[in-house]
């Protein structure tokens, strides 16, 4: 079974800190749902890694690559989920800086499960919500590769 406890119940104190600090409106909520979806894809994303350092040393290089972008994608989400786990305030800087990634985090955050879905379905199962479109089949269990 992966991960070891990834810290669940962090997760949401530190979502619910942002829907509070962003004026418990709908962008705050926006920002909640966004922030644990992307800590489920970065947790998957660095269990993938992981088992690919040993088994397939490029395409772990890849997955670093992607990572990189990732992160600074989500930054500043991440940071203020970080600040609200440490009980610390939230800039009015930073909450700025939060809704205007709002939407690219949202974008790498689905190209990183996609990936996630074509590279090691078994990790992306285990971390992620399997999706489903209108046609009622994943498209992503069904690619091989990235």
């Amino acid at each position: 079974m992966y991960g070891t406890g990834t810290g669940g119940i962090g997760r949401r104190v530190a979502a619910l800190g942002l829907v509070a600090a962003l004026g418990g409106c709908a962008l705050g909520e926006r920002a909640e749902t966004l922030y644990l979806r992307q800590h489920r894809a970065a947790t998957a994303l660095a269990e993938t890694i992981a088992v690919n350092e040993t088994q397939n040393p490029p395409l772990a290089e890849s997955l670093y690559l992607a990572e990189a972008e990732f992160d600074h994608a989500c930054g500043p989400l991440r940071h203020a989920g970080y600040l609200r786990l440490q009980a610390e305030e939230i800039s009015t800087e930073l909450e700025w800086d939060i809704v205007n990634s709002l939407d690219g985090c949202a974008l790498k955050t689905d190209e990183m499960e996609d990936l996630l879905w074509r590279v090691n379905p078994e990790i992306a199962a285990y971390f992620l919500p399997t999706p489903v479109v209108a046609s009622g089949h994943s498209p992503r269990l069904s690619q091989s590769s990235p």
